[in-house]
């Protein structure tokens, strides 16, 4: 008879994603601050910027700091069967093997994250005189990737606490710096203040693992010049070493597989912006981003609770079951973003008077895009799932139909003769797309557990 996992604790993961939620919430209000103080119009190019800069981060963060969750996870388990302890120094190593790994994978990511920031704004939105200052603020934000690889790799470790104060250290600072750079350099300025302490802690953990890997190996003994009577460390075993390399190809996959996922769903928003800016001008951006900030709230819950829960998914292979239920991961997970919805849409009531004055129609708008997020997060949720029990090709497939359908809409809203309508259209693309992203994904998923029954029968 197989042992029964251990019970999942909610209690640590919770307080890590109550933790980055309420440094996001100052971050929100530091924004929705900064939409009060300047023009329409420069809120709407910082929202283009905004939405560049971190939708390029999003295409490797998410899925580098999952895949360093479920990898360290996996390690851990491993570690703990072979009945070794986890001492604090084993968690560095853990840091130092996820960023060690990723080295040159961060190098392109910044280079890429640059130019695609810089031709994004100037080309096709159409300010090429923001292109310089563009890159270096595009290639800064591979810093995003680079903390999300250390969180995810401190979560798949267990260390809830140390990534609650990351996450929350990153909310509150960057809110403030974006107000801080918004007034004195207006939207790349605040921009710049997004980034700047992601930036700052890529920084410091790749200098620290570059340290630490250089004096592990000074202080190694070359071979033959073990000192005589101390048995040097014995190899690793043939199956340790297949073992290793099985795990490194699983990360990889599940890194590319979040990178190919996340550069289709950005499709949509880049050409939704194109299109409300082609349709309505700044002014529409700027409406969209202010009630897309209430919309982002509900997303962050999954992004939280995901990483400091998506080992606990992963399948023993003893036991063939996971420590978390999948199905109770995401009943809690499209809970959650159930209420923080209402909550959200609770302040954007309170806030509406003088939001509305500014920005017409926000309030509609900002009920579109909560109802797409509940759904989106819930996507979000499934996401996890497919990358833990390695539903790989449904993750990409799902983005694929919702990049689909959301695009499809944005095609039809370009032709249409009444701007009115065309606006309509563009906003209703976002919970299509969303919708037909969680479609795929759950039928994916309960597809893969009916196979699962019939072949163990």
């Amino acid at each position: 008879m197989s042992a029964r996992p251990a019970r999942a604790s909610w209690s640590g993961p919770a307080v890590a994603a109550v933790s980055g939620l309420a440094g996001k919430g100052v971050q929100f209000l530091a924004l929705t601050a900064l939409a009060l103080v300047v023009s329409p119009a420069q809120f709407g190019l910082f929202s283009l910027v905004q939405a560049l800069v971190f939708g390029v981060a999003s295409l490797s963060a998410s899925a580098f700091a999952v895949s360093a969750a479920s990898s360290t996870a996996r390690r851990r388990d491993v570690a703990v069967g072979a009945g070794t302890t986890s001492a604090p120094d084993g968690v560095l190593d853990a840091v130092g093997h996820s960023l060690r790994g990723r080295r040159r994978w961060f190098a392109l990511v910044a280079l890429v994250d640059g130019v695609v920031v810089a031709v994004g704004l100037a080309f096709v939105y159409g300010h090429p005189e923001q292109a310089g200052v563009a890159f270096v603020i595009g290639a800064a934000a591979a810093g995003i990737t680079v903390t999300d690889t250390v969180v995810g790799t401190l979560a798949g470790a267990g260390r809830t606490v140390a990534t609650a104060v990351i996450d929350a250290s990153r909310g509150l600072a960057g809110g403030l710096l974006a107000v801080v750079g918004g007034l004195a350099g207006g939207a790349l300025g605040a921009a710049s203040g997004l980034v700047v302490l992601d930036a700052s802690i890529a920084l410091v953990a790749l200098v620290v693992t570059a340290w630490r890997g250089s004096a592990v190996r000074r202080d190694r003994p070359m071979p033959g010049t073990e000192e005589a009577g101390v048995a040097s460390s014995a190899p690793p075993r043939v199956s340790e070493a297949a073992s290793d390399a099985e795990r490194t190809r699983h990360d990889r996959r599940v890194t590319l597989t979040g990178v190919s996922a996340a550069s289709l769903g950005q499709i949509a928003p880049w050409v939704l912006l194109w299109s409300l800016q082609a349709v309505g001008g700044l002014e529409a951006v700027a409406t969209f981003g202010v009630a897309n900030r209430f919309a982002a709230l509900v997303l962050l819950v999954p992004v939280y609770l995901g990483k400091n829960l998506v080992g606990r998914l992963v399948v023993d292979p003893a036991t063939g079951r996971s420590v978390l239920r999948a199905d109770v991961f995401v009943a809690w997970v499209g809970g959650v973003c159930v209420l923080a919805a209402v909550a959200a849409g609770a302040v954007q009531w309170f806030a509406l008077g003088p939001l509305a004055e500014r920005y017409p129609g926000v309030a509609a708008v900002g009920v579109v895009l909560l109802a797409a997020a509940v759904v989106r997060g819930t996507a979000t949720s499934l996401s996890m799932v497919c990358a833990a029990r390695g539903r790989l090709a449904a993750w990409v497939l799902s983005d694929v139909a919702a990049t689909v359908v959301s695009v499809s809409l944005c095609v039809l809203a370009a032709v249409s003769t009444a701007a009115g309508d065309a606006e309509y259209l563009l906003y209703l693309s976002v919970p299509a797309g969303a919708i037909a992203c969680a479609l795929v994904r759950g039928a994916s998923l309960m597809g893969s557990n009916r196979s699962s029954k019939v072949n163990k029968q």
